[in-house]
């Protein structure tokens, strides 16, 4: 019973293809490419959207209009580099940290909402 099992080993060792350097070379190239797709189509386009909302919120000034949290509102006054007053409502000004800013409007963004005829 052992006897079988070690020739039967011998001969499939002896059938195996022998592994060569390219192989090796072939799977690192395979590799590569692979983390060379990723890197053009998941990493650096997330790290522009990072980027353009950094510089987004950091150019925010008085007198913006911002949406914070679903609730759109102006800002009255930069505190800091954190922190902002926004209001939202006639005497109802609130503290906002800069980077819960999720979008500034821009003005065009306003004209084309007042240009759009009313749906009923």
């Amino acid at each position: 019973m052992f006897i079988n099992s070690a020739i039967a080993q011998e001969v499939a060792a002896a059938t195996a293809p022998a592994v060569s350097e390219g192989n090796g070379m072939r799977v690192l190239l395979q590799l590569a490419i692979i983390f060379v797709i990723f890197y053009i189509f998941l990493i650096r386009p997330q790290q522009k959207r990072m980027k353009a909302h950094e510089k987004m919120l950091n150019d925010i000034e008085k007198g913006a209009t911002v949406i914070v949290g679903g609730i759109e509102g102006t800002v009255s006054k930069v505190l800091n580099d954190r922190e902002l007053i926004v209001k939202i409502a006639d005497g109802v000004e609130v503290k906002v940290l800069r980077g819960y800013i999720s979008q500034v409007v821009s003005e065009m963004d306003i004209l084309d909402e007042k240009s759009q005829p009313k749906k009923k």
